[in-house]
């Protein structure tokens, strides 16, 4: 997107716009004929079939015993509409997954943005430099610089300073501000000069400089200059690491671990943006140390974050009363610590978040229990109760958000499965339990604190000063403390993962 609509276009050193555009789309049909997805007609017809329908618009080709001739027609008319290129690398990655070819097709329309952002300007003379720049740790520092922090994460195939250029021209910037990707070049240049690279630093300060001139950016840029060391203030906004645990659906013992990095970002009107992180087949003997390594993993990029950092497992009914919260961080030391040390811990329905047809009534008490908290309250079941009348009464209660299980999801006991089904299908957003015995009179003391007649907002709270009171009683004597047995689902709608890459899971019955 260009930064002024108004803006002469000037040519390329060498190479008018024209022919970076043709170039360009050469690149992206050379990869496209590469595609096993494109090479099968069948398979490129149901993608061209999902691409219209995601369009808006049916695209119509030519026919050609030669495939190249068909795929330029289709990045051609892809490329006349505005969201038309990352459509089709979107449509491919449904097909393909994170094939080697739909990272390299992303990394082209990132390309493909920014020549049409700094259009006339030849941007390739950056990329020698850019390309050499791969410390994640110290780009992504940039990036949140360069953005203000409204940039938390980018997308895994931004690995080198060139490809997160690119992804940041792409972006919308802030009127009144220096453009995202030329604050990341200023820093980039510090970097440089840090290193001893003053010559290459040098370059890419004549670009921005030029660059500036041709907007009309010099004051915007002097601004930046001056005010970009200054550190965000600390956001009470949380970060996400979301952890996803599928059945495989074959073998009981084995399972599919997703997970996702998340911000909330306060000045986009979308606000959500999870990132998705590789997907592992493991072992159910295997994800506790892949937790471990993830989380790790996770503070090793995130080191600078200033903001706290929530854990979230989704889970499925089977996993659901495992103890994830007290599963341990640096196993390998001699003093192991719990992840509720650290952070807080919530629990989230893998069933529910995958039956949609009960996210209508999720939302509904979503919407209650976070615009009217003061006016919500908790249900507490009984045992013994009928599981038809535990919903039907859930359902007469719009107030009820949170329900007090009366026995733990236990994965072979049909009484807890139906309870936790009526909570599901009633859309109580929240549950609390015991993890074996919901009975006891400690752990009803405690849920009185938790769900107490003020109002639920504090639900999270509340519940990690309970557990940090059993922290507080060490390894020796958390056992008994009922905060070290605590269970808390707390299933926002708003905050959904990316599409799953694998089979659905099943629903409790």
């Amino acid at each position: 997107m260009a930064a002024d609509g108004n803006r002469e276009v000037t040519g390329v050193e060498g190479r008018s716009p024209a022919r970076v555009r043709n170039e360009l789309v050469a690149e992206v049909v050379d990869v496209l004929q590469d595609s096993p997805t494109m090479r099968h007609s069948t398979s490129a017809d149901l993608l061209v079939t999902m691409l219209g329908q995601e369009l808006g618009h049916p695209l119509e080709l030519s026919r050609s015993e030669m495939l190249r001739p068909w795929l330029l027609q289709l990045v051609e008319q892809c490329a006349r509409f505005p969201d038309g290129l990352p459509c089709l690398v979107r449509c491919l990655g449904y097909v393909e997954q994170q094939s080697t070819g739909v990272t390299t097709l992303q990394r082209l329309v990132d390309e493909w943005e920014a020549v049409d952002f700094f259009d006339g300007t030849d941007v390739r003379s950056l990329r020698p430099i850019l390309e050499e720049m791969r410390s994640s740790v110290a780009l992504t520092a940039m990036v949140r610089r360069a953005s203000r922090s409204r940039i938390q994460e980018l997308p895994p195939w931004c690995d080198t300073g060139w490809a997160i250029f690119l992804r940041l021209a792409g972006d919308n910037s802030v009127a009144g501000e220096l453009p995202v990707s030329m604050a990341f070049l200023s820093l980039a240049a510090e970097l440089l000069m840090e290193d001893g690279n003053a010559r290459v630093a040098e370059q890419l300060r004549r670009w921005n400089r030029r660059q500036a001139g041709i907007w009309g950016l010099e004051d915007q840029m002097a601004e930046w200059q001056r005010t970009d060391v200054i550190r965000p203030s600390l956001s009470p906004v949380p970060a996400y690491l979301m952890i996803q645990f599928e059945p495989d659906g074959v073998d009981p013992d084995r399972y599919y671990l997703s997970h996702w990095l998340a911000h909330w970002r306060p000045s986009d009107a979308a606000g959500w943006h999870p990132l998705p992180g590789e997907t592992l087949h493991l072992h159910r003997d295997e994800l506790r140390s892949k937790v471990e390594q993830l989380v790790e993993q996770t503070e090793e990029r995130w080191w600078d974050l200033r903001q706290p950092v929530v854990l979230e497992f989704i889970l499925p009914w089977e996993l659901l009363n495992e103890p994830v919260e007290w599963w341990h961080k640096e196993a390998d030391s001699a003093s192991p610590i719990p992840l509720v040390m650290d952070y807080a811990v919530l629990l989230r329905s893998l069933e529910r978040l995958r039956r949609v047809a009960w996210h209508r009534p999720w939302h509904n008490r979503w919407r209650q229990f976070k615009e009217q908290p003061a006016d919500s309250h908790a249900y507490w079941n009984h045992p013994g109760q009928s599981h038809f009348h535990l919903e039907r009464e859930l359902k007469e209660d719009e107030r009820a958000v949170c329900l007090v299980l009366s026995e733990p999801p236990n994965g072979e006991s049909s009484s807890s499965r139906q309870e936790f089904l009526a909570a599901l299908r009633a859309g109580i957003p929240a549950m609390v339990w015991h993890r074996s015995d919901c009975s006891d009179p400690a752990f009803k003391e405690a849920v009185a604190d938790i769900v107490q007649d003020r109002g639920l907002s504090g639900l999270l709270e509340r519940t990690t000063r309970w557990r940090r009171e059993a922290l507080a009683m060490g390894p020796e004597g958390w056992d008994d403390h009922v905060g070290r047995h605590l269970a808390i689902l707390l299933d926002d709608p708003d905050r959904k993962p990316g599409p799953p890459p694998s089979a659905r899971a099943p629903v409790p019955r």
